[in-house]
């Protein structure tokens, strides 16, 4: 049919060759249409500018033009109307249903992502809660099931701050033998540790299941409420809360993130979220309270509003709980270990009558740094009220870092071994009397002594040979002086 000589023969190539070049326009040589290019009501795309328009092929006949028909006009064809795409929809009209953020274009593919999607989409279409009320009771449901493991490490947490008289030696003893080579003595104490452990119930990797849950499910639900902000959902793009008239943009008033920073401080202040945080780490723990939420409101103040409402949710029922885990009826509701109080254990020897002397030394050595500390803040004091409020704020940053800086270091000293010497009941040994530098003069003394009284005795000895062998000598000139005058007389 295509080859033919006559009419029909070129009508049949004229249209194939249309519809061949119909078909490879159709083909990759234009890109294809995402899930997510459709029209607003506005006549946009959101997934790019430009509109994409599936083309039609073109089936119109050319005019045939025959020696006999020459003269006849050729007939116009008029082109079809292009029918709509079938992208070109309204998402506010998509029906809300399981699946529905997937179909927007929320997918996250498996992954704590998904996870978050999955149950925060059921809680909104089986609850009939909208979707703000649907991030809140998201997070309340999280937290919730957190709080067991939240509770046994807070359990675990207070029997091994209690055992730390017991443990503390042990470590110090492991960590000795395992920087002198003592291998066998350090699996020693290790397994010593280990009995231990065992005999007072402490998991040690128990303290950090809520961590390794909290992490996951956190940057879940920040991807999962962060996207359904930017896309935005549309009915998420319609609730208001409070002062906040649009919640897929920050907070124009940064109350939410401000109120957000000031409960994870005050829950900090209290003892964190299991109650356990050791009060005794001083600079450290001032900077966590401090450090850790002004560095929170750096980025939380430009996250959209929904963002924002879920961490003040976390946040908030984390301040209850921290409040809750800090109290002993709790513990005692809930079988928690309570924390016992350590008293500061005397120094050995300060009270033993059989050294008086030594302990009215130190009592009047006490006395003196007391003096010395009250005159050098009393000279402070008068120097601070000549400082401006700008100064007297960088000096106490630098203070602050300066003690940061120092209890760091004792920190690490302790843990590698390094740190203050204690005696076998747990109390801390009296210091030495000699600062370091000043143990360091005395140590190269001796060693200039011992070296000085070396060579005066090789000195000595040197003179002892010598003259034991002059001695010597004189005799046995005295001998063959003795033999040569015999020798004379025969």
């Amino acid at each position: 049919m295509f080859g033919g000589p006559g009419l029909k023969g070129r009508i049949a190539r004229q249209q194939f060759a249309a519809f061949a070049q119909s078909s490879r326009s159709m083909s990759s040589f234009r890109p294809q249409l995402s899930r997510l290019s459709v029209q607003n009501p506005n006549g946009k795309i959101l997934s790019g500018s430009t509109t994409w328009r599936r083309p039609v092929p073109s089936f119109a006949l050319p005019a045939a033009r025959l020696n006999s028909t020459s003269s006849s006009t050729p007939t116009q064809v008029t082109p079809e109307t292009q029918p709509s795409s079938e992208w070109d929809v309204d998402i506010s009209q998509i029906p809300e249903s399981i699946g529905y953020l997937k179909e927007l274009g929320l997918d996250y593919g498996w992954g704590p992502s998904a996870m978050v999607e999955y149950i925060m989409e059921h809680i909104h279409i089986y609850s009939g809660l909208p979707w703000l009320a649907t991030i809140v009771a998201t997070g309340v449901l999280f937290r919730l099931a957190m709080l067991p493991l939240f509770m046994r490490s807070a359990d675990i947490g207070a029997k091994s701050f209690n055992a730390q008289p017991m443990i503390k030696p042990i470590r110090e003893n492991m960590l000795k033998a395992a920087r002198s080579g003592d291998q066998v003595a350090a699996q020693k104490f290790r397994a010593e540790m280990a009995s231990l452990n065992s005999r007072l119930g402490i998991k040690p990797m128990q303290q950090f299941l809520p961590m390794l849950f909290q992490i996951p499910v956190g940057y879940g639900c920040y991807r999962v409420i962060n996207g359904m902000s930017t896309l935005p959902v549309p009915g998420l793009a319609k609730e208001q809360f409070a002062w906040v008239s649009d919640l897929t943009v920050s907070d124009p008033t940064f109350l939410l993130p401000i109120m957000t920073c000031v409960g994870l401080h005050l829950s900090l202040r209290k003892g964190s979220e299991d109650g356990n945080m050791n009060s005794d780490m001083g600079t450290l723990r001032k900077f966590i309270m401090y450090g850790m939420p002004a560095v929170s409101l750096l980025f939380m103040a430009w996250w959209p509003a929904a963002l924002q409402v879920y961490f003040l949710t976390t946040g908030s029922f984390g301040l209850i709980q921290s409040y809750l885990f800090s109290s002993t009826t709790f513990r005692k509701a809930t079988g928690i270990a309570l924390l016992e109080k350590q008293a500061p254990a005397q120094p050995s020897g300060s009270t033993t009558p059989a050294e008086p002397n030594r302990s009215l030394r130190m009592i009047t050595e006490m006395l003196e740094r007391e003096n010395a500390k009250i005159k050098e803040a009393r000279k402070d004091l008068g120097e601070k009220e000549k400082l401006s409020f700008v100064d007297r704020a960088i000096n106490n940053i630098k203070e602050s870092k300066d003690k940061l800086a120092k209890e760091t270091t004792q920190k690490m000293q302790e843990m590698s071994g390094n740190g203050p010497k204690s005696n076998s009941d747990g109390s801390p040994a009296e210091p030495p009397r000699l600062s370091d530098k000043d143990r360091k003069l005395a140590e190269d003394y001796e060693r200039r002594r011992k070296e000085e009284e070396h060579w005066k005795r090789e000195e000595r000895n040197y003179a002892k040979k010598e003259a034991f062998r002059q001695a010597m000598e004189r005799e046995r000139q005295k001998a063959k002086e003795a033999l040569n005058k015999s020798n004379v007389k025969r």
